[in-house]
This record gives structure tokens, sequence and C-alpha cells, in this order.
């Protein structure tokens, strides 16, 4: 999706290539190890979704969403991705799953590694702070 709160040393996306390497720049630095997708400047896959800021989506290997979310939350990413391998582990011996439909809510801590935000806006440059804080008030 577009960059939420684009600063002046990752602003907004101009060309596809430049958003593929703002991708990778943030799978280098972060130490992202998983695929990442990146939707096209038109935002088609974000739009398919719904539109919601921050959506983390998990699909199977068919394509289906499976999981999805309003903020990362890396347990419960990995929980979900741990239940797909445990699935395909047991249809691969012959045993029969079933999908189950979960809804709840998590509370996650507002700031999860002031760290990691700060390391972030730092990236991103001055401009990304004022924005995000003009939204949601001082990231402190």
């Amino acid at each position: 999706m577009r960059e939420p709160h684009p600063g002046e040393h990752y602003g907004p996306h101009r060309s596809f290539a430049q958003k593929l390497q703002y991708a990778r720049d943030c799978c280098a630095q972060d130490g992202i190890r998983t695929r990442v997708v990146v939707d096209d400047l038109d935002g088609t896959m974000h739009r398919a979704y719904g539109l919601l800021p921050n959506m983390v989506y998990i699909l199977d290997r068919e394509g289906r969403v499976v999981y999805k979310a309003m903020w990362t939350d890396h347990t419960e990413v990995a929980a979900v991705l741990a239940n797909l391998l445990w699935a395909e582990e047991q249809q691969a011996q012959g045993i029969r799953v079933k999908p189950s439909y979960v809804e709840r809510y998590v509370y996650l801590p507002a700031t999860y590694d002031p760290a990691l935000r700060e390391r972030v806006f730092a990236r991103a440059g001055p401009q990304a702070r004022c924005d995000y804080e003009r939204v949601f008030g001082s990231a402190s």
C-alpha cells in the first residue's frame, strides 16, 4: 500500500521500481526474512482486501486469506503460520483437517518497541514523525 507516514528519506512512491526498493530496504534494515508482497502503485490489492491501514494478511497456498489483523503481532503471525504447517503435515499423513473460523480481540501495547519506532522515524525522516503525531498524538 502507499507509504502511511512518508518522510524526506522514504517519501510517497513515485514508481513501482522505487516501491520495490523501499520494500527491499525495509526487509534488509529490519531483518525481515519472510516473503513480502508489494502492491502496485494504484493499490489494487489493498483495495481488494478492504482499504484498512496497516493490515496484515496471511494467505494459504491456494490464495485464501486465513488471517487478517489491523496490526502486526509477531506472536499471532507465528501461531497462524505454525498452524498452517501443522495442517499440511496432517494432510500429508492422510489425516483430514477442517478450517475453523475464529474472531476475537487481541490487546497489544500501543508502542511495541520504542527503539524500533525511533529507527523507523529516523529512516523515514522528520516529516514522518510530524505526520504520525498529527494523527495519533505524541510518539513518546
